[in-house]
């Protein structure tokens, strides 16, 4: 896992149950001065459910359409 797919895992984390929006996400996670396209989330996103829970045949990290993610407070 890279340092910023932690980060992103970290933050799903302190906010357990709760659902989070891709620019919460950002402004934890990445520079403040981040200008790119906010969609990288999504990307990492990716990257954190092939590595943390289809190996297991888990799913705790959900999308919440229209409003962002949340680390499911069960453990997916």
């Amino acid at each position: 896992m890279t340092a910023r797919e932690f980060s992103v895992l970290a933050f799903l984390a302190r906010h357990r149950g709760d659902v989070v929006s891709k620019r919460q996400i950002l402004d934890a996670v990445w520079d403040g001065d981040f200008e790119g396209d906010p969609n990288i989330v999504e990307v990492y996103v990716r990257h954190l459910r092939n590595k943390v829970d289809r190996p297991y045949g888990r799913a705790a990290i959900e999308t919440v359409r229209g409003a962002g993610y949340r680390l499911a407070s069960d453990g997916g």
